[in-house]
């Protein structure tokens, strides 16, 4: 009788009350989870290579939204793990238009993180994106704080018009998805920066937690990062589902760890994450990976439409600057990387030798020269490879697409300075013992490389310097000659505190044509016949003008970049010349000691025997 009673309470509760309901140990229709991330503004679609290295287009924010809109439910969410607004000439909007904040807005997204590359123009580009953008989806981020350097204001002001927080609460179809964003920390965006990002494994354990208590049946983490290890947040047992955006490869089949999921797509918007999730149970119905391309989908109208009017603002404001337009720039037979490449992390080192040849071309000679110029940028700079086809001033940005010119345009500005021979041995010393053979702070020459040998002291490792004399034939750099380096200014100014970590004695000296200090740096941009500022993405396009033309009228791109040049040379012989180039003090005072000590020995070892003898006379 209880019982019959309890039950008949529990049903006329239910039917005066439209926010009480019963749910199943399982929910009829699951709700489903559709991500992406590192779409790194690849608005337009792109060339990628197949499983067998042939240049195929993907991608496309029309072939996208058309995607979402096939692959949405009813008790659907749409989210971004960070990394989508630089990556193309689209970028160069971003303060204006915000295309791509707004074109997410157009395809339904819900929410999106930041990630460490959407702040590769600076905190204030990217302050002034968040204030352009009219109409966005929900911008959450847990461990991102504002600091107080340049750039900090307008980024507070940013964030607040578009009412960014640590996280954000969203309706699926009656149920509550619980959103909130992280960022991995990095060092450029610590203590003194105008944004910082703090540990994500305390950030994370609030933000779920509040969402908890907040109601949410599902707590979605977005974490932008390159990192693997989510061990700690999935110990946190509050959070469901980890969105992992940065460099990781989109697996066939969701990872778990404790009770919860983890899952990333690939990179540009290749593909969209599908994940069906039961919010009540919390266990998976469905995994999957979209392709996203024109062979799949029929473009979206509304969005290409818009896309169409963003494309013509780029030409306007980018592209007619540097005398570019919507043909190619030259065609190429073969493609500067392969799938195997890419996958070792070696995909750039061609493009790098492209980018430090095209700089070298994009500097007319001075009657100040002693010597050939060289060129110098590090391999972290080269963000994009070539695939064979036709290539368009687009696929140029994307080679060097980081930093921001003062000219407001998106890409390093090149400088032309002179350093003496002394100053490059003392580089690239400097070089050999910060930066490991894979490391992307390495450099990368032009028209020159280094010799060092390991059976020297640390900081004199480096034999010689090797410059382009003539057409192919290197000579070693004598110390006090000038040579014209071709480079960017935020390459110039890392050389002091690169300097003072790598222990090597001595300074980088920096001159201008008439043999003075260079002061402002400023001062000595390249720019072309209009008074533009060269860009290193743009210095391709001019070097484009020596390749011979084909019979269809473009030009060719040449056969010499198949395989990346020597950068430096390991020396194993023990040739006494080599041994002691360029030797200082350290040197001198390691081989003394290298002899002392085992001529001392046999010394010691000589008067022992002598000792012993003696007292057997006795």
């Amino acid at each position: 009788m209880k019982k019959l009673m309890t039950f008949c309470i529990a049903l006329c509760l239910a039917a005066g009350s439209d926010s009480l309901y019963i749910r199943t140990n399982a929910a009829e229709t699951p709700v489903r989870i559709l991500f992406t991330h590192d779409l790194s503004d690849h608005v337009e679609q792109f060339k990628v290579l197949d499983d067998e290295n042939k240049a195929v287009y993907a991608g496309g924010y029309e072939y996208l939204a058309s995607a979402i809109n096939d692959c949405r439910t009813d008790q659907c969410v749409l989210l971004d793990g960070g990394n989508f607004s630089a990556g193309t000439m689209f970028g160069s909007l971003n303060a204006t238009d915000a295309p791509d904040l707004t074109l997410m807005n157009m395809m339904g997204y819900d929410a999106v993180t930041a990630g460490l590359n959407d702040f590769v123009y600076g905190a204030g580009y990217f302050g002034e994106m968040l204030s352009a953008a009219s109409a966005h989806p929900s911008i959450v981020s847990a461990n991102m704080t504002i600091g107080n350097a340049n750039g900090s204001g307008v980024l507070k002001e940013g964030w607040n018009a578009a009412g960014g927080s640590a996280y954000t609460l969203i309706d699926a179809g009656g149920y509550t998805v619980g959103v909130f964003g992280l960022c991995q920390m990095s060092d450029e965006y610590s203590e003194g920066s105008a944004v910082i990002f703090t540990d994500p494994l305390e950030a994370g354990r609030n933000a779920a937690e509040a969402l908890k208590k907040d109601g949410a049946d599902l707590v979605v983490c977005l974490y932008s990062t390159d990192e693997d290890d989510f061990e700690e947040l999935c110990e946190l047992g509050t959070i469901d589902v980890i969105i992992a955006g940065g460099k990781h490869t989109a697996a066939a089949e969701y990872q778990k760890q404790g009770s919860t999921y983890i899952v990333s797509s690939d990179p540009y918007g290749t593909t969209l994450g599908v994940l069906d999730i039961d919010p009540d149970s919390k266990s998976v119905r469905n995994y999957e990976q979209i392709p996203v391309s024109g062979s799949q989908f029929t473009a979206d109208e509304a969005v290409n439409n818009e896309i169409v009017a963003y494309r013509q603002k780029v030409n306007n404001t980018v592209m007619t600057r540097f005398g570019l337009n919507q043909y190619p720039v030259f065609k190429t037979s073969y493609s500067l990387s392969t799938k195997a490449r890419t996958a070792s992390g070696k995909e750039f080192a061609e493009a790098a030798d492209l980018l430090t040849d095209s700089m070298i071309e994009a500097y007319e000679a001075s009657d100040f020269d002693e010597a050939k110029p060289v060129s110098i940028i590090t391999e972290g700079m080269v963000t994009g490879t070539l695939f064979e086809g036709n290539i368009y001033p687009d696929d140029l940005f994307k080679m060097a697409y980081k930093g921001m010119g003062s000219d407001g345009i998106p890409g390093y500005n090149l400088v032309r300075v002179y350093m003496q021979g002394s100053d490059l041995l003392t580089l690239c010393e400097a070089d050999l013992i910060l930066h490991a053979d894979d490391s992307p702070d390495k450099m990368h020459f032009g028209r020159m490389y280094y010799e060092y040998s390991n059976n020297r002291p640390v900081t004199n490792r480096v034999i010689d310097v090797y410059t382009e004399e003539a057409d192919g034939y290197y000579i070693a750099a004598t110390d006090d000659r000038y040579y014209p380096v071709i480079t960017t200014a935020e390459f110039l100014e890392s050389i002091p505190e690169m300097i003072e970590k790598s222990g090597v004695s001595g300074e980088v000296h920096m001159y201008d044509q008439t043999g003075r200090a260079v002061e402002d740096l400023e001062v000595m941009t390249l720019r072309n016949g209009d008074g533009a500022a060269i860009k290193v993405w743009s210095a391709i396009a001019s070097y484009a003008a020596h390749f011979d033309r084909g019979s269809d009228g473009v030009d060719v791109f040449p056969d010499n970049y198949k395989k990346a040049r020597m950068q430096r040379t390991k020396v194993s012989s023990l040739n006494l010349i080599k041994m002691f180039k360029h030797a200082n003090a350290a040197t001198f005072s390691f081989y003394t000691k290298l002899v002392a000590y085992p001529v001392g020995i046999l010394i010691v070892l000589h008067i022992l025997v002598w000792l012993i003898n003696l007292k057997k006379r006795k």
